[in-house]
Formats: C-alpha cells, sequence, structure tokens
C-alpha cells in the first residue's frame, strides 16, 4: 500500500510538472507569435490572447499547488523568530497549514459550481481560434482542480506537524524547508 501511494504522489508531482511546462510553453509561443504576425506580417491571430489567457489559468492554479506542495508558496511568516524550531513552532505552523487547507476546501465548492456553470450553459470562447471555438469549461477547471491540489498538499503539511507535535523527537529540517526535488526526468 505504501508503494502505491508514493507511486500516486510521484505521479501528481510529475503531472503538475508537465502541465505547467506545456502551459509556460504554449503561453510563450502564443506571445511571441502574435508578436510576429501582428508586427512582422500585419496579419494577426485571432483568437490567440484568449487561448493563451486560459492556458494561463491552468499554469497559474497549477503553479500554485506546485507551490503547496514544495512548501515554497509566498507567506509570511515571523513564527521562527518567536519560537525558533519548538514545539510551540510546530502547532503554529500546524495551524496555519490548517487554515490553509480550509482556505481553499472553503472556495471548492465555488469553483465547482463555476465549472459546472459552464458546462450546463455549454459556453464557448468568444473568439475563435484555428476556426472554431471551444468549451470554456475545460480552462474554468483549472481553478477546481488548482484548488483540490492545495487543500490535499495543505493537509498532508497539518498531519505531519500533528505527527510531529505528537511525538518527542525535535522538528525535521525539512518541515522547515522547501521539499526536496523529486527524481524525475521532467
Amino acid at each position: 500500500m505504501k508503494t502505491f501511494l508514493r507511486f500516486v504522489w510521484v505521479a501528481l508531482i510529475k503531472i503538475q510538472r508537465i502541465v505547467m511546462l506545456f502551459t509556460i510553453v504554449f503561453c510563450t509561443l502564443a506571445i511571441f507569435s502574435q508578436a510576429v504576425m501582428r508586427y512582422v506580417f500585419h496579419s494577426p491571430f485571432v483568437g490567440i490572447e484568449e487561448m493563451g489567457t486560459y492556458f494561463a489559468f491552468w499554469l497559474y492554479f497549477i503553479g500554485a499547488s506546485y507551490g503547496s506542495y514544495e512548501r515554497s508558496h509566498i507567506r509570511a511568516e515571523l513564527t521562527h523568530l518567536f519560537f525558533g524550531t519548538s514545539k510551540k513552532y510546530a502547532v503554529c505552523r500546524a495551524a496555519t497549514s490548517f487554515i490553509s487547507f480550509g482556505t481553499a476546501a472553503f472556495a471548492m465548492p465555488w469553483a465547482y459550481d463555476y465549472v459546472l456553470w459552464g458546462i450546463m450553459k455549454n459556453e464557448q470562447s468568444r473568439a475563435t481560434f484555428l476556426g472554431s471555438t471551444y468549451p470554456v469549461f475545460w480552462f474554468q477547471a483549472s481553478i477546481l482542480v488548482g484548488l483540490a491540489l492545495m487543500a490535499f498538499y495543505f493537509f498532508v503539511e497539518f498531519i505531519q506537524w500533528v505527527r510531529i507535535i505528537a511525538g518527542k523527537d525535535q522538528i525535521p529540517e525539512e518541515m522547515i524547508a522547501a521539499r526536496k526535488e523529486v527524481e524525475s526526468w521532467i
């Protein structure tokens, strides 16, 4: 069971990395091709800005979830100055992890309703790209997926802090710093 969970954990990280790589390449190519078409050929692509924006949504939300995984997301934390690496510090970090989990979980029903609304209304893009419109819910889903992954990683971090609080050991160095990278080709 532990091997399976480790496989799922690593696969999830690799999928996020692939999505981030694909979306950043697409966004960069979209901006570059639009600049070349507009200023060199004086014939811009219609709808490429909208596609770039929608792919940027995936980049932002998967990037935010990956930052939650790495524990490198933006935070203003001064607790280590007050508590050092004591049990009080661990309690404070557990509380912040739980609040972060609760915030992401609180927003998930709204994201779900937003995606469901997009599906039910069959919302299509306003501009066309390569001659056709596309359903917008695929890009609205990035909010739901990103929030779900963030909630998952914050919950895992909360459980790790609770286990440290319950134990008698010192706080491990890996809990204070960002997570180590998983060995991967991506």
